[in-house]
């Protein structure tokens, strides 16, 4: 997903309209903890005014992710929509906001030479839809804190009390003292 800049239209009406196909490997997706099942697909509209290219991307992607309460796998399914804007490695911040495109607390995209390589840019939009936390269910019940039995399954024999391991010793010298 690489274009040569010259190819993107001028104006939103001409732009370049386009359906992908992406490979988690093809998008960076190795070993970094996001495991994705199947390919990353979407559609893409790219245009451009003077050398910003606007990309608007609606992105779909299924991740397998661990509940949080009990650690079993769940699949999860992310579409970020967003519209970025890109400019050429060799604009000035100055030149970037004069033209009112974007204020000094937005992220900017960067393009090098005459190819807008946007690999990187879905690949980020995937990993910041990524929840936070994911359940296997509402009501998961999660592991047990004495013995680690998912109690989901079965409930374990384990007492839902436990005392503090730091009063351990207290309670032991007032078992002693009566």
């Amino acid at each position: 997903m690489r274009y040569p800049v010259s190819d993107v239209p001028q104006g939103y009406t001409a732009g370049l309209t386009q359906s992908f196909s992406e490979s988690p490997e093809g998008l960076g997706f190795t070993d970094d903890g996001i495991q994705i099942e199947g390919n990353v697909t979407g559609q893409l509209k790219l245009w451009r005014d003077g050398a910003i290219v606007t990309i608007q991307a609606e992105i779909s992607a299924n991740i397998v992710l661990q509940c949080c309460r009990c650690l079993a796998l769940v699949m999860t399914s992310v579409h970020p929509v967003v519209t970025l804007r890109c400019f050429p490695e060799t604009a000035t911040t100055s030149d970037i906001h004069e033209t009112g495109e974007v204020s000094p607390v937005d992220d900017m995209y960067t393009y090098a030479g005459m190819h807008l390589d946007i690999r990187p840019i879905i690949r980020e939009q995937v990993v910041l839809a990524v929840p936070p936390y994911s359940y296997c269910r509402q009501d998961c019940q999660g592991l047990c804190v004495v013995c680690g039995q998912n109690l989901n399954g079965t409930q374990c024999g384990c007492s839902a009390i436990q005392p503090d391991a730091r009063f351990i010793a207290l309670q032991h010298v007032k078992q002693t003292l009566g």
